[in-house]
């Protein structure tokens, strides 16, 4: 996980020092271990079939997201309630499969049945309402609303002097791709569906073919990084897409409705909202890998990353320094919340 130098890394403090003063809990996940969704004519997997179909949930990452939960639920044992209560959590999710999915999976972690809500004393397991909007009209996790100005500005950018020398420096890593998985490598981006589907087979075993070495992988993984970073280029491409989540998520820290809200994500949704806080520069998160906002009752925000193989940091932004107020934090990010995401989507002619 690469931060810039403007986010500075803590150890994590001990939760249940601040439970007491905790108003409000958002945990923004990137869902389980998946099957690749895609693959290139030269795989030696091509055929194989997955036993939950492609791009579904393995069975492993099943469990990942489970047992997430059930860290949550640990950590905060203090503050989250023992018993489910519906006005307590609101559970949001991507339309996809594997995120509606993980969403129940962390659900069950976090609450199993207890006393009058079991139900079947062979089956600790009660279902959570999940909420999704479709992909078209998702601006809070999929980011995909329709916004006639932020597709201008992203062909402008694909094509932008910065961009298109990060392409010419790896054309011959391209061309070297191309003629072992026999598809046509355009762009970075190419190049990150490529990776996401051998780190998958990697994940389960399967032999790389020979083409293939620690030393490709890492490049192809931290281009795979610069293409999700692409996607927030520049201050207008993260307000419309990370500070849509962030207006929200603020709007709901001022009604303080409900103490717990989760919601099932993808790496990107988790990129945007990082890089619209100006917190990371580039960075590929791990299946399961959460990004915890935490509220406490004099106003303060804290905001902790969790990664699945290192554990959890506080995060600190130079923008925002601790302790970091509420109304602070609204000043310190005032240009990355968009005040009408119709009116700022329009293009400028219209």
């Amino acid at each position: 996980m690469k931060f810039i130098v403007s986010c500075v890394l803590l150890s994590l403090l001990t939760r249940s020092a601040f439970s007491a003063s905790l108003a409000q809990l958002h945990v923004v996940f990137r869902h389980g271990e998946r099957a690749p969704t895609s693959t290139f004519p030269n795989d030696p997997y091509i055929n194989y079939s997955w036993p939950n179909g492609w791009g579904q949930l393995t069975n492993r990452g099943k469990l990942q997201i489970f047992q997430l939960g059930q860290r949550i639920r640990n950590e905060y044992s203090n503050f989250i309630p023992k018993t489910y209560w519906h006005k307590d959590v609101n559970v949001s999710s991507s339309y996809s499969d594997r995120c509606l999915a993980s969403a129940e999976l962390f659900g069950a972690g976090l609450f199993p049945p207890v006393g009058p809500q079991i139900w079947n004393e062979d089956l600790l397991w009660q279902p959570l309402p999940v909420y999704y909007t479709p992909r078209s009209g998702d601006k809070h996790i999929v980011m995909k609303s329709a916004c006639p100005k932020y597709d201008k500005i992203f062909k402008e950018e694909r094509s932008s002097p910065a961009i298109l020398e990060i392409e010419n420096k790896y054309k011959d890593l391209k061309e070297y791709l191309a003629n072992h998985t026999g598809m046509k490598v355009k762009n970075i981006e190419d190049i990150e569906s490529i990776s996401n589907t051998l780190e998958i087979e990697k994940l389960h075993n399967f032999s790389l073919p020979s083409w293939t070495n620690e030393s490709l992988m890492q490049t192809m993984k931290e281009l795979g990084a610069r293409n999700l970073a692409f996607y927030s280029e520049t201050d207008y491409m993260k307000r419309i897409k990370g500070g849509m989540f962030l207006k929200n998520m603020l709007g709901l820290m001022d009604n303080n409705l409900s103490k717990l809200f989760l919601y099932s994500a993808h790496d990107l949704t988790l990129v945007h909202i990082l890089r619209s806080l100006e917190l990371i520069d580039v960075l590929k998160p791990d299946f399961g890998a959460a990004l915890i906002f935490e509220l406490y009752s004099d106003g303060e925000i804290k905001i902790n990353y969790r990664n699945a193989w290192d554990g959890v940091s506080e995060i600190m932004s130079s923008k925002c320094s601790t302790p970091c107020n509420i109304e602070h934090f609204k000043e310190s990010y005032k240009n990355f919340l968009p005040l009408d995401y119709n009116k700022e989507c329009q293009l400028d002619n219209d």
